[in-house]
């Protein structure tokens, strides 16, 4: 894994550590969610499927070169 790319995992999961209980986990999930672009159905597809979750959740991860 990248640098760039292991430092931003990093702050991720120092800012879930803040939130003491699943549900607070969950709730911040949602509210990143809600800040992403809609998923075409074209990506839908089922090797980007995350088994296990309650509802359909698929997971795509890209760069954007425009942003540091």
């Amino acid at each position: 894994m990248n640098a760039e790319l292991q430092s931003r995992q990093e702050e991720i999961v120092e800012e879930f550590s803040f939130y003491e209980d699943w549900m607070e986990k969950y709730e911040q999930l949602i509210e990143m969610g809600k800040e992403l672009d809609a998923l075409p159905d074209e990506s839908r597809m089922d090797e980007h499927l995350i088994r296990g979750c309650q509802s359909r959740v698929w997971l795509l991860a890209s760069k954007d070169e425009n942003q540091s």
